[in-house]
Order: structure tokens, then C-alpha cells, then sequence
């Protein structure tokens, strides 16, 4: 770790600070009166520390630049994500290859990884003409089909649906607990205590997973209509009037505010992405606002409701006040505003 810090231009006390946590250390257990004898603390950080998280990310950081340019790879904390695109026999060996790298770097830099936890997966919609295997330090890694990354479930052929319906199930608890829980039937507490732990479940990287079929669509607005039923202020009356009188948007509508929003923020470049590049403009004059981008379509179905591929049409459409504010909050304003109908990009009428 000492090494790594020297390497990257920290140097001076900052470093000699460092060495002092991390140098001569010993632990010992204390139940009650009784504290067990000291052990000396051979590698990482205390538990807990602001300063441990930092280290580790400046320890693993450097991995990324032992792997092929050909791989592409995501580091998040101590996951890590590493695919190639496969085209032939080649890019299989290609991937071979990137396993041995991978262990080999754990092992010059004493890291064990979790090998349990590893896998491979191969992401496509087609059948796969013959049984592949691959190895990580000498452990067969399993082939999964669904995994879940960064609390968002998805399987081998990109599909989100067991992330819909495990979202709606665990946002079903929630709003029952809340029901259970509040003493009074207030209709201001219960919708903002809705709005605060049920919401930001069904909302969670939306723009990721954003279903388009309407059995998905309506799984997930079920949720807020069977919660405003309940609603004392709002029992007998249609959806549409139980929104209006909570000042609640339908969930459909809020996620598209939220792809259009994600939208301005990496076209403007708030938001630096793999995905600010393949955002180009549209070259000559325009009907409509100079911020057009030009549209790639799509051959397969998880490509056409992709984030970008799924927004630009509705980002084409906005009118040039809208698509050309100055800042974020002047961009929602102007998609909240009633000069422009969102409704005719929604699934739901």
C-alpha cells in the first residue's frame, strides 16, 4: 500500500501519517472484564475508519491498467466488472486470458479474491452452439444467468423483469408497514412518509430498467394505486382524482421525467459516461431546438427501449426553451410546466 501511495505522488507526512496506521498494529477482544491477549494485525485498516475505503480503492485502482485495451472493465468498491465482446473463437481466448491477468495481479499483490463469488456470464439473445467454462485461479467459475449489480437484477438477455417484480413486492411491504405503523390516518403524513420510503424503491435506477411492456408498467403502478385507495381523503374516487388531490405524478411519468432529466445532465455534460460520446448532434439546420441528436435504431428489443436509444425521440420533441435552459432546475420546470403535454410519450393513457 506504502509502495502504491509513493507510486501516485503522495509523499511527506501525509505519507509518514499513513504508515503510522497502518505499521505496528495489534488487536485484542474485550467481553465484559475479560480482554483476550494481543495478536499483531498483519494487513488491512481498522474497521470502520474513514481513511480504509480511500486505501483500498488507491490499492486495486491500478488493476484496471494490468488488463487487455480489448476488455472492458468497471470498478465499484471491491466489484469488479470485466467483459469483452465476443465474436468468435479469438475473443473467447481473449477472455481466457483476461481471467489469468486478473489472478495474476491478486497474487503479486497478496489480494485473494473471493473466488465463491465470481462468475461469467454471457450476455446475448441467441443460442449458444457449444458448452463454454472458464477458470479464475484455478476455480471453475459458475455461469450465471441472473445476477443482480448494484441492487438491479437483470438476466443473461438483458431482461429487468424479475427486477420489477421484486421491487413491487418489497414496495407492497413497505407501504403496508407504513399503514401498520402510523397511529393516525393523516393524509398529508401518510402521503409524504410514502413519498419517502416507497417511492425511491420503485424509482431506483430507473432509467436502467424502465419497462415497456404494460403488464410491467402496471405491476409497478399498482403500488401507489392500491396506496392511495386507502387514503382516507381519497376513498371512492378515480386514480386520476386520487393523484390530483395527493399532488402525486403517475410512476410512469416520473421515470420518463427521470430519463429526460439523466438526459440534459450528460448531453450538457454534468455527467461524464461512456454514454456523453455516442450522443451526437444533429449536423445542419433543424426543425424545432439546435440540440438535437441524431437517432441510431435498433435491431433487437433491448437495444430499441436501451436509455438513449428510448429517450432521444422524446428529447427531439421538447420545445427549444425547454431543451436549451440553463440549468437543471429550469429544465424540470419547463418539462413540469403545462405548456408541454408529456402524456403522448406515455404508455399508460
Amino acid at each position: 500500500m506504502l509502495h502504491k501511495l509513493s507510486a501516485i505522488g503522495v509523499g511527506g507526512k501525509l505519507l509518514t501519517s499513513i504508515r503510522s496506521i497502518l505499521s505496528n498494529r495489534s488487536q485484542q477482544v474485550r467481553v465484559g472484564k475479560a480482554v483476550s491477549n494481543s495478536h499483531p494485525v498483519r494487513s488491512g485498516v481498522p474497521q470502520g475508519s474513514v481513511i480504509g475505503p480511500v486505501l483500498f480503492i488507491l490499492f486495486i485502482n491500478d488493476i484496471t491498467y494490468s488488463l487487455p485495451p480489448t476488455a472492458r472493465t468497471k470498478l465499484f468498491a471491491d466489484d469488479l466488472k470485466s467483459y469483452i465482446s465476443v465474436t468468435g473463437d479469438s475473443c473467447i481466448t481473449n477472455f481466457s486470458f483476461l481471467l489469468d491477468l486478473i489472478s495474476k495481479w491478486a497474487l503479486k499483490w497478496q489480494l485473494p479474491l473471493s473466488l465463491p463469488k465470481c462468475g461469467w456470464m454471457h450476455i446475448t439473445n441467441r443460442a449458444i452452439s457449444r458448452e463454454l467454462s472458464f477458470n479464475l485461479a484455478g476455480h471453475s467459475l459458475t455461469k450465471l444467468f441472473e445476477i443482480k449489480d448494484l441492487g438491479i437484477l437483470y438476466t443473461s438477455q438483458l431482461s429487468f423483469a424479475s427486477h420489477v417484480s421484486n421491487i413491487c413486492s418489497k414496495a407492497k411491504q413497505r407501504s403496508y408497514l407504513l399503514r401498520k405503523s402510523f397511529t393516525s390516518s393523516c393524509c398529508e403524513a401518510l402521503i409524504l412518509a410514502f413519498k419517502t420510503y416507497v417511492i425511491p424503491i420503485l424509482e431506483y435506477c430507473s432509467s436502467l430498467w424502465s419497462p415497456n411492456q404494460v403488464s410491467e408498467i402496471l405491476k409497478i403502478e399498482s403500488v401507489q394505486r392500491s396506496f392511495t385507495r386507502t387514503l382516507r381523503c381519497c376513498r371512492g374516487l378515480p386514480y386520476k382524482d386520487r393523484l390530483s388531490i395527493c399532488g402525486l405524478l403517475t410512476l410512469e411519468k416520473r421515470r420518463l421525467l427521470a430519463d429526460l432529466v439523466l438526459f440534459y445532465k450528460i448531453l450538457h455534460r454534468h455527467i461524464l459516461t461512456d454514454l456523453t460520446d455516442s450522443l451526437k448532434l444533429v449536423v445542419g439546420p433543424t426543425r424545432g431546438h439546435p440540440l438535437k441528436i441524431v437517432y441510431n435504431g435498433a435491431r433487437i428489443n433491448s437495444r430499441l427501449h436501451f436509455f438513449t436509444v428510448r429517450t432521444t425521440k422524446i428529447w427531439n420533441s421538447l420545445p427549444e426553451n425547454i431543451a436549451c435552459a440553463p440549468s437543471v432546475d429550469s429544465f424540470r420546470r419547463g418539462l413540469n410546466s403545462s405548456s408541454f403535454d408529456l402524456s403522448k410519450f406515455l404508455i399508460l393513457k
